[in-house]
């Protein structure tokens, strides 16, 4: 399992066990217990707690904030690739690029200007 194999999927994270900042400190990943979600009144997939246990050791994490420091840059990473994916399928269909734009609507009326003009 590679570093992206690791950060691509959706993580999990034991918001309702983060009472306080002292939480924050501890050097060891919570049990699957804490990782109890409360919003959806479900527990936690044994493949998301392995997933993140793997993340623990191959990142070598030392406290639970880094965890959540490292959360941000996972997803930034994830939502760099989906939008690289888009902009080369776009381009390879339409030879328009989603950067030239501000938003989805002006691409698909550039598009839409491209054909129909």
């Amino acid at each position: 399992m590679g570093d992206s194999d690791l950060v691509s999927a959706k993580g999990i994270y034991p918001y309702s066990y983060m009472t306080g900042p002292e939480k924050l400190a501890e050097t060891q990943l919570s049990p699957i217990e804490t990782f109890y979600n409360t919003l959806k009144d479900e527990s936690c997939p044994l493949q998301k707690y392995d997933q993140m246990r793997k993340i623990w050791v191959h990142y070598n994490m030392k406290t639970i904030k880094k965890i959540l420091r490292s959360l941000p840059s996972f997803g930034r990473c994830l939502v760099g690739d989906v939008f690289q994916n888009l902009r080369n399928s776009v381009y390879e269909q339409h030879y328009l690029d989603p950067l030239h734009v501000l938003t989805i609507p002006s691409l698909a009326w550039a598009s839409d200007l491209k054909y129909t003009t």
